[in-house]
This record gives structure tokens, sequence and C-alpha cells, in this order.
């Protein structure tokens, strides 16, 4: 009996202290059962989910799709969650937090509708103690619905929507008295700093309390500043009388502190706000307790000098992030999310653009952490409409954006629009576009006073496409935000690179009043295409390197230019392009597996300070060449070094090769390579220490004489109509540009690249039956013949096509959009060495539009009259794509 009345006292005694102790926070993220698709009474608790697939949070459901598929599931999946509450949460207030759900989530506790957030892209709360059994066993289901149509941002954008509960889940549990944590799905406390100098700062301290229990209370808020030793700086007080089951806001203010450590990109110094909620009484109860993270740090926007970071100048550089990952979506746990922000500033970058939707919290914490400023953004662009709940998602995304992200100090700049008016500027009707343009115009005005409200202490902006320069002005979006953002595709999409400059001169001339930032700029690459002649929109490594070295010069000799982001710093999913990688925007300086490509270390050599240097062949180990002349033993191809090192010294298997400054960030090689392996070595020196990279290159030798090659291992591939090498990166084949014929060798005899418009090489549209899609994606048309100029004897021919009729795409993403209306049925005859192989040949009839097929056939060559491949035109134009040719005896 003894025993039995001592348990019950202390059983009394551990649920009094609970009811006391500080607010707890676990993640809730195992075990959850899971189905995609819409099914009948699965919020009800004796719902049977036993078939149901166990899953772990974070979790989508396009993790696979949206990397095979364009058109994605997008549309209704369920969640359901056990979920044990204890003898430790009685007495208590118990809330489900979600850091993320797609699109629109439904919340059920055991089985009663708890409520609904919309917006896929920040964090909400619901207050689930009148819900909740305790002690015991309770069901959480959640509806989540990612569908195209439910009329909420973003209506349409290029990148993937993936769909699930993506982010983490938590339970937070706490006393009846604690923060307002049902504001915006926020901390409930807000931190600023209303001075800020070199030699003496202030904290302002505000927030809101909740009282949810059954009785009046007298309040002690107490914050203090702590530095990163642990000291306490500065310690204020304040009081607060609260009616039982209401709600109080309270507002302190600092004495000055002296001295203090400045936040900077440098010395990204973080202090401690930690507040404390305390009974008015003799006891000084305890109830809730929260720690926020603190910067003093000051800045400034001029139109002509740029951005300014306390009182100092600073060029904003770095990139746009998407949030992706290769076989886990947009569900990427903590660490692959604070590695992306190391990956930007070991590059030494010291800006993002989290884009085009606010991230992870994990993003902002590791910027404070490291030191890199933040543009976050709303998921508004491109398609805006007159709908009320479109609207009313759009500012209630917009303020829990500001208020869960407004004690960061990386955080400068908040933004709501992302070329908004790009789609409207398609429309044929001028009546119908200006009434859009003026409705949209209007709701920008909103956003921004919501957002001046919401946070004084920051700037605003908006993404504007360079080519909407006209309707931005005359419809007063350029005249809204603090800053403007200029999305520029010059040298990629249209025009030449130095036609950036021009643009960007220009609007610094006719609105001096802007402070530009350059959003975005970019040139797709794939790893697999390689050249000596790169062009425009052809997707060659090398001139994504081109782009990005002559854009860099361009903006740091600009210093009005205050910033800019790569776009983008990975090779993001996007389901619907196709391009050379379908389902990627590969405009990434790091693959999406965050290897870095070459281009990468472009931006270290501009922006780091320690001494580095990089071979910028990482991306092209496997190369080939011709001989200039028969008897040559070496084939020279240029090899490029990324380094801030004044000088640099390149070695080639032990031999120097040359010693050259480094400009701009880099400098180029002629490189004699031989056949077979190829180690290189560089060499530079600073402070007197010596920096060292080195890799081996395997290179090919092709004669310039094909018939001096009379072994059976001969063998030579072509990009016909291309001006890239193509390497198959699973057999490491290398299928080599297209040239025109010259005795002795191989190439064609007359016909044209196919190009779309003026500038761009090949089209755009995804291949299919092949994972080589760009090697299908250019090709020449109306030739005559391929000749290869082999030695007698037994050879397999490949001949490669890919029927496009009129199915070829305007649109980066839609092939439902026709570029030739009308063409005619390409129809031809194929001779080898005069027999024939092919008749009547048509590709798109007889295997279908943009379907990669491949024909073998055995042919001889005979009195040192090589091999000829001979197209003769029945309707349309003949065509061919690729030619590999194999000596079998």
């Amino acid at each position: 009996m003894k025993n039995f009345t001592l348990a019950i006292i202390i059983g009394l005694l551990i649920n009094t202290l609970s009811c006391y102790s500080q607010t707890e926070k676990e993640s809730i993220n195992d075990s959850w059962k899971q189905f995609t698709g819409d099914i009948k009474d699965a919020e009800k608790v004796d719902f049977n989910d036993k078939s149901w697939q166990t899953v772990n949070l974070p979790h989508t459901w396009n993790a696979v799709d949206a990397y095979t598929e364009k058109k994605y599931y997008r549309g209704i999946g369920w969640y359901h969650k056990n979920l044990n509450l204890t003898q430790k949460h009685l007495g208590k207030k118990i809330f489900i937090h979600f850091e993320g759900v797609f699109l629109k989530a439904d919340v059920y506790v055991n089985g009663k509708f708890v409520g609904e957030h919309k917006g896929g892209y920040t964090a909400f709360s619901f207050d689930i103690s009148n819900f909740v059994s305790i002690p015991g066993n309770n069901t959480i289901a959640v509806k989540v619905d990612s569908s195209k149509d439910l009329n909420l941002p973003p209506i349409s954008g290029d990148y993937t929507m993936f769909g699930g509960i993506y982010r983490d889940v938590y339970l937070i549990s706490t006393n009846e008295v604690h923060f307002d944590k049902m504001n915006f799905g926020s901390s409930g406390v807000f931190i600023e700093t209303p001075l800020v100098n070199d030699n003496a700062v202030t904290v302002k301290v505000r927030g809101s309390i909740s009282n949810q229990s059954n009785e009046n209370k007298n309040l002690i808020i107490i914050s203090k500043v702590i530095d990163k030793s642990g000291a306490v700086i500065t310690e204020i007080k304040s009081k607060l009388k609260l009616a039982a089951g209401a709600n109080g806001n309270f507002e302190q203010l600092s004495k000055e502190i002296k001295n203090p450590n400045l936040w900077s990109t440098d010395n990204p110094y973080l202090y401690t706000v930690e507040t404390s909620v305390l009974s008015d009484d003799k006891s000084k109860t305890a109830f809730d307790f929260m720690n926020q993270p603190l910067g003093f740090r000051w800045l400034s926007f001029n139109a002509d000098t740029g951005f300014s970071l306390n009182g100092k100048y600073l060029k904003l550089i770095g990139a746009a992030r998407h949030q992706d990952y290769m076989g886990l979506g947009n569900a990427l746990d903590n660490d692959l999310q604070r590695r992306d922000v190391e990956l930007l500033k070991a590059m030494g970058g010291n800006f993002i653009r989290v884009s085009h939707y606010p991230q992870d919290p994990t993003i902002v914490e590791m910027c404070d952490k490291l030191g890199i400023l933040v543009w976050e953004e709303t998921p508004l662009g491109n398609t805006f409409y007159d709908n009320e709940d479109l609207k009313a998602t759009c500012v209630s995304s917009l303020k829990e954006m500001i208020r869960q992200n407004y004690n960061h100090p990386s955080i400068i700049i908040w933004g709501y629009m992302n070329e908004v008016g790009l789609a409207t500027s398609k429309l044929a009707d001028k009546e119908k576009k200006k009434e859009i343009y003026e409705i949209t115009a209007k709701f920008a005005k909103e956003l921004e006073s919501v957002l001046r409200s919401e946070d004084k202490t920051r700037l605003s902006t908006m993404a504007l496409n360079s080519g909407g320069t006209g309707y931005y002005k005359e419809y007063g979006f350029s005249s809204l935000p603090n800053t403007i953002g200029w999305n520029t595709y010059y040298g990629w999409y249209k025009g030449k690179f130095e036609d950036f400059g021009v643009f960007i001169d220009k609007v610094h001339k006719e609105s001096p009043e802007i402070n530009s930032i350059i959003s975005e700029y970019g040139a797709g690459s794939d790893q697999r295409l390689h050249s000596l002649n790169p062009e425009q929109f052809d997707f060659s490594m090398e001139w994504q390197q081109l782009y990005h070295e002559s854009y860099l010069n361009q903006i740091f000799s600009r210093k009005f230019i205050a910033g800019a982001t790569v776009w983008n710093f990975i090779d993001f999913n996007a389901a619907g392009r196709q391009e050379s990688t379908p389902r990627i925007n590969n405009k990434g300086l790091l693959y999406n597996n965050r290897t870095p490509k070459d281009v990468y270390f472009l931006y270290q050599a501009w922006l780091v300070k320690n001494p580095m240097l990089h071979i910028a062949s990482r991306d092209w180990l496997i190369r080939k060449g011709i001989q200039a002349e028969p008897n040559d033993t070496t084939v020279s191809q240029p090899v490029k070094i990324y380094s801030n090192i004044d000088k640099v010294e390149l070695f080639l298997n032990g031999n120097s090769i040359g010693v050259h400054s480094i400009k701009n960030g880099f400098s180029v090689w002629d490189v004699p390579f031989t056949n077979g392996t190829n180690f290189l070595l560089a060499k530079g020196e600073s402070a007197n220490k010596i920096y060292e990279d080195a890799l081996q290159i395997d290179f090919e030798i092709v004669p310039a004489i094909l018939n001096q090659v009379k072994g059976k291992d001969f063998e030579i591939a072509v990009n016909v109509g291309s001006n890239c090498f193509f390497t198959d990166p699973i057999n490491n084949v290398t299928w080599m540009p297209d040239q025109p014929y010259k005795s002795g060798g191989f190439g064609y005899v007359g016909g044209e690249i196919y190009r779309p418009v003026e500038g761009k090489i090949g089209h755009q549209s995804e291949v299919f039956q092949t994972r080589n899609v760009p090697l299908y994606q250019t090709f020449r048309y109306g030739l005559s013949d391929y000749k290869f100029d082999v030695a007698d004897g037994e050879y397999e021919v490949e001949l490669h096509f890919a029927g496009y009729g009129n199915k070829l795409s305007k649109s980066i993403y839609d092939v439902s959009e026709s570029e030739e209306k009308g063409k005619e049925t390409d129809q031809f005859n194929v001779f080898l060495n005069g027999t024939m192989a092919l008749e009547n040949f048509c590709p798109e009839l007889q295997n279908g539009a943009l379907n990669a097929v491949y024909k073998t056939f055995v042919v001889q060559a005979k009195n040192l009259k090589g091999l000829t491949i001979l197209f003769e035109k029945l309707k349309g134009s003949p065509f061919i794509n690729a030619i590999k040719v194999r000596r079998l005896n």
C-alpha cells in the first residue's frame, strides 16, 4: 500500500513538473504509411492501410516519374501516421508542424478534420490539443493534393512541382502559456536591430504570447543577447498581463551595445537571443523559452555604385538554387541541404537566390553560419490571373515566408514575382493582354504593400525577363520594388554575349533610379558534348565556359550592377524540358549529383582568396583528334586552366609546354597530345608556396589518311550535322564532329546542318528509343554522299536516323507546338558502294516520328575506293544523324 501511494505521489509530481517544462520539439518523420492516389474514407480511424507502402519523411511520390516522364503524376496522395502520446504530454498543448507539403494539405487527427494549408513551400502548424488522446495512440491522416488546377501558386514554371510531404514534420508540446505557435508557421518572436554601426547597436525583440489556460496570467519576458563565448552582453525585461484564453503582444528594446562584432560574408559572427516567458510571482515558473539567431549588419543599395554591407562595397556574386536530387526528388535530408550551401561557399559565392520558392529552413540557417547573403522569394511566376484563391494564397505565402525567416541576418531581399507576365506577353489578343497586365500590376502593388508592412528593414524585388522591359515599364512593375532582378540569356537563347552589356547599360541609362541585380544568366551544358569550335546553343561544355567567362567580366566591369546569381547552381529537374538531357535543365555549375563542372572553378578563380588552380578538363577526359599531317605523332587541342595565381606552368608527360599569365581567371594552352595516356601537371607559385593540379587524359589520334589503318580495330563514328564530339559515357565511344569530305579522310558531300532558327544548331525535341538523345537532335539534310576513304576490307556500317516530320518543338518544353507544320515527308534511297541498302526509306513513317533507329550493314571496300554512302532523294530531303564504320576483317 505504501509503495502504491508513493507511486501516485511521484506520478502527480511528474505531471505537475511537466506542466512547467520547456517546449519540446521532436521530429515524427519515421514510419508513415503512404498511398499515391485518392481513396475514399482514408481519413477515418479504422481505415485499413496495411497495403500502403511504409516511408520515412521527407518523401515525394515523384522521385522516379519526374525524371523519366514529361507528364509526371500531379494529383492526390495520402499519408498516415500512428502517434503515441505518453504521460509526459499530459497538461500540454500539442501542435503538429509541417515544414513543407506540396501543394495543398488537409490534416485529420483521429478521424476529425483539423485544418487545411494552401501553398507548397512554406511551413504551417495546427493546434491538435483538442483532437488527441493523452496518454494513448492517435492517428494522423494527411491528404496531399498537388493537382495543377488548384488555382494555387505556382500556376506554371520551368521546374518540377514534386508532390508529397517532402520536408520534416515535428510534434511540438508546450505549456498552456507559450509563444504563439500559430503565427503563420513562425516562431512568434521577431528580432530587429534599430541601431547598427561600427561602434554601437541596439536590439528590438517583439512577439506574441498565447495564454491557453483558464487563468489570467502576469508574465515576465526576459530576452538575453549572448555572444559566441556564451557571455550575456545585455538583458531586456518587460511585463505582460494576459487574460485567460487571450493572446498578447510584447516589444522590448535594449540599451546600446558597444563595439559589436558585425556579421559579414567574411566574418559571419552570430549572437543568440534567448527569450523566456516566466510567471510574475515568487515562483518565477518558466513557461516557454526560445533561441533565435542574431547578426548585426546594415546594408545599402545605390543605383550607381551598387551594394554595400556595413558601409563597404561588396559585389554580390553567387547562384540561384533549385532543391532536387535525382532519386530523391525534392525530399532531401538536412545534410544534403547543408552540403549545397557549403559548395556555394567553397566556390567563393557570397549570394544565393533561393528560387523560385522558399526552401528548407536549413538553407537559410547555413547561410547565416557561412556568410552568404540571401534573396528569398515566393512561387508566383510566369502566369497570373484574377482569381481570389490564387491571390489569397500568394498573400499568405508572402507573409509566411517573411515571418518564418524574419530573424535570419543573411536575408537581405524578399521577392514576390518572377517573370510575371511572360506567358501573357505571348497572347495575340492585345486587349486581353492589356487587361491581364493591368490586373497583374495591380496585384503586384498589393504584394509590395504587404511586404513593406511585414518587414521595413529589408528590400523588395521581383525578377523580370530582359525581353519584357517595355511592358514592365509601361505598367509600372519595374518602379514598384526597391531592387530589380534581370533574367538575361544573351548568347544562349538569343543574341551574342556582348548584348548583355548593351542591354544592362541601356537599362541603367534609361532608368537610372533602378537598383539592378542580374538574377538569372546561364547556358546549358552536357558532359557528353565537347567542341573545338563551340556554338551558341550546342550544349557543349566549352560554350558554357565561354559564356560565363564573358559574363563575369561584363558584370565585374560595371559597378552599378549590385550583384548576380547564375542560373543555376545545379542541373535541376524540369520534367517538361527536352533539349539534350530530357527532364533536366542543365545550366548548372554542378551536375545534379553535386559534382562540380569545370566551369565551377572559373568562379573560384574569380572569387576565392586562397590560391587555387584547376585543369579544366575533368569534363573531357576521353578525347579524339585528327592528324593535321599524315606523319604527325601528336594532335594539338586546347586545354584551359582556371586559376587566381599570376603565372602557371603546364607539363605534359613530364615536359613543360609553357608558362602562361592568368587573366580573368584563366589561360589556354595548345597541348600536343600523343596517342594513348597523357599526363598533365599544372604548377603555380604564390607566397613562396607551390600549388599543383594533375589529371590524365586518354587520347586517340585519328589518321589523316584512313587507309593507313589496316587492322581489325579500326572504328570511326561521326556525329553528323554537329560541331561537337559526343562521347557515350557507358561504352566510351566518341563520335567525331561533322566535316566536309577531303581526299584520304572522311566527310560529307553537300547538304546543310539543320538549324531551326539562326544561331541554333539542332532541334530541342526529345528523341525516344535511345539513351544518346543529342546524337539524334542534330543532322545533315540534303546531302548527296558521305565518304570514308578506308583501306580495302570488310566493314560494318551503322546508319542512324530519327525521323522528325513536323513534330519539332518551338518551345523548350512543349513538343505539341510545331516548328514546321505542313513539311513534306522525307523519303529517300540509300546506297552503300553502289548497292541499294535502304529503299523508299522514310524514318518517320516506318519507325515513328522522333524515334531513334539505326540500320547495320556489312560492306566490302575494294580497289582502294573506300566506302561511299549515297543518298537519293525521292520526297522531301534525305538526311542522316550519325554514322559509324567498324572494320570486321
